[in-house]
């Protein structure tokens, strides 16, 4: 009985300390662009954007135009951390941090805000910030 409870307890341990690195996976999640709750919008304010997405790691900034960069992971991508979490947990993967694709410098995938004047004006993954010369939103993907 002692040797059951003793196993129970390491098996509670390691499922819990595997939400770690899904947990961060689900947070930051393309998702975010589209909730529903607070989808992004030309009205939002630098504030606004960062309670939706959390904190940016800024590329450029002339006073005028911002430009923000967040890493979002693909949708579901916390489903393939925690099948993934038995074979990467003896490295630190699942436990501590997103094991899949963490040699990627591209991974996650990076996503651009851009301000002007202090008012979201585009955003997108790079290829459409680079090629817009307008503000708009980006396409629509097709299901």
């Amino acid at each position: 009985m002692r040797q059951f409870l003793r196993n129970l307890c390491l098996v509670l341990i390691l499922l819990v300390l595997s939400a770690c690195g899904v947990a961060y996976s689900y947070k930051y999640t393309e998702d975010n662009i589209n909730n529903s709750e607070r989808p992004l919008s030309f009205t939002m304010t630098k504030h606004e954007l960062e309670e939706a997405l959390g904190k940016p790691k800024v590329i450029q900034d002339n006073g005028r135009i911002m430009v923000h960069e967040y890493r979002l992971y693909p949708r579901y991508h916390w489903v393939k951390e925690l099948v993934a979490c038995p074979f990467t947990a003896w490295l630190g993967g699942c436990l501590f941090y997103p094991a899949i694709g963490v040699g990627d410098p591209n991974y996650p995938r990076p996503y651009y805000v851009l301000f002007l004047n202090d008012r979201i004006c585009l955003w997108g993954p790079f290829e459409f910030v680079n090629t817009t010369k307008s503000c708009q939103a980006p396409p629509q993907k097709s299901s």
